[in-house]
């Protein structure tokens, strides 16, 4: 493909791209809102997004053995989600996680749902 040929496509596709991104719902203000949170600790590695009715924590076990990860929601409560060796898992909750709560452990504490 020559050169021309090349920039051409490229220029659709970047029009293309642009007009599905401004045809969307979502203002600017509401994606910036909208953050995406990391950590990890040991060999656990988590991340959620802020969500509006419920918020969904991803979570990822790199170590050799089962491991859990618990937190602790801005209302308080205690979730945990427990992971196989090398697995990866994902839950809902209808609360909101406190980002400094994450913590690697090898059990989950009694009633935390996993």
């Amino acid at each position: 493909m020559n050169l021309t040929k090349r920039v051409s496509v490229l220029t659709a596709t970047t029009a293309l791209l642009l007009g599905a991104v401004g045809a969307g719902s979502a203002s600017a203000a509401d994606v910036s809102t909208r953050a995406v949170h990391r950590g990890s600790a040991g060999c656990i590695n988590w991340s959620w997004g802020d969500g509006t009715i419920s918020w969904t924590v991803y979570a990822s076990n790199t170590c050799g053995t089962s491991r859990g990860l618990a937190f602790r929601s801005t209302g308080g409560a205690i979730a945990c989600i427990w992971m196989g060796a090398r697995s990866q898992e994902h839950h809902t909750y209808p609360a909101k996680p406190d980002s400094d709560s994450f913590t690697n452990v090898a059990q989950c504490p009694v009633g935390t749902g996993d």
